[in-house]
């Protein structure tokens, strides 16, 4: 996903819950006819992510880092292959 929020909402959703159970309440729905969902979510960057009000992204970006961003774009990535 290009947006932020909904990158980080992933992230949180997989940290905290059982990968089964988290795929499972997933429901991936491409905001663009011609978009592949899931060829975003394994090609992710989260350089490439943003929000629209820039205080939040800039929030967002301290906390992924405390994680890593490597680490960040690693779990996104993989969970385009559980989806």
């Amino acid at each position: 996903p290009g947006r932020l929020w909904c990158a980080w909402e992933l992230c949180v959703l997989f940290s905290f819950a059982r990968e089964a159970n988290a795929a499972r309440r997933v429901m991936l729905v491409p905001l663009e006819k011609t978009s592949d969902a899931l060829e975003q979510l394994a090609n992710f960057d989260v350089a490439r992510a943003h929000c629209y009000d820039p205080n939040s992204e800039a929030r967002l970006r301290v906390a992924i880092a405390a994680v890593s961003r490597s680490q960040f774009n690693r779990k996104i990535r993989s969970w385009a292959v559980q989806l």
